[in-house]
């Protein structure tokens, strides 16, 4: 029986693409990399993160340095982020449906809580777990499951990107992709999620159907 649903946060729960966007070009314009552009950044959303960083010069082994960067620039951008329409009243929903909700993310616990605060949504939300690392949520979804003393057909992951959909596969979680995040939809069809969401209501009726079949 599902009884927690995880939510990525960027992109997924928050409309912080522009913001990253913002702040990818301020910190990649002072170190001479490739910027985000309204005439390249639909092509972005088609690669991986290593066929982008090739595509904007970015070495790989830089990644870590330039996610502490932006994270940073991040605390004060979250003044001015807002949840994705219907989220709110999707989490509304699940809580009154008695399901727990956490998130796990590659931003910075300290920016999601202070996001939750400002929206009060603080009480929604049971749990933030986050790592630095863009490619480690398989690890980081061991070790909430383990935490939280949850079995993999527990849970639900909800996720917006090719990266989140591999995670979850590698772990046994069932997984629902969202099209109004980061990665384009073809890109979400070659992970092959659980389902792919046009709209946050999708996610209650496979949260509902999930939980009640045999």
């Amino acid at each position: 029986m599902i009884t927690h649903v995880v939510f990525d946060f960027d992109g997924t729960l928050a409309d912080s693409k522009e913001a990253a966007v913002r702040l990818y070009n301020e910190v990649a314009g002072k170190s001479g990399y490739g910027l985000l552009t309204a005439d390249n950044l639909e092509t972005m959303r088609n690669l991986s993160v290593l066929e982008r960083c090739r595509q904007l010069g970015v070495p790989p082994y830089k990644l870590p340095w330039l996610m502490v960067q932006i994270t940073r620039r991040f605390r004060q951008a979250m003044q001015s982020i807002e949840f994705n329409e219907g989220i709110p009243e999707l989490l509304q929903e699940l809580r009154g449906r008695g399901l727990r909700l956490m998130i796990l993310s590659s931003n910075d616990e300290g920016n999601i809580r202070a996001f939750l605060k400002r929206h009060s949504a603080e009480e929604w939300v049971e749990d933030v777990y986050c790592s630095s690392s863009i490619f480690g949520k398989a690890r980081l979804l061991r070790a909430l499951m383990k935490r939280a003393g949850l079995n993999p057909d527990q849970l639900v992951y909800v996720g917006d990107e090719h990266r989140d959909v591999e995670a979850c596969k590698e772990v046994g979680v069932k997984v629902i992709a969202v099209r109004w995040g980061v990665d384009a939809d073809a890109r979400l069809r070659q992970a092959g999620p659980n389902h792919i969401a046009d709209r946050p209501a999708e996610i209650v009726e496979c949260v509902s159907r999930w939980s009640t079949a045999p």
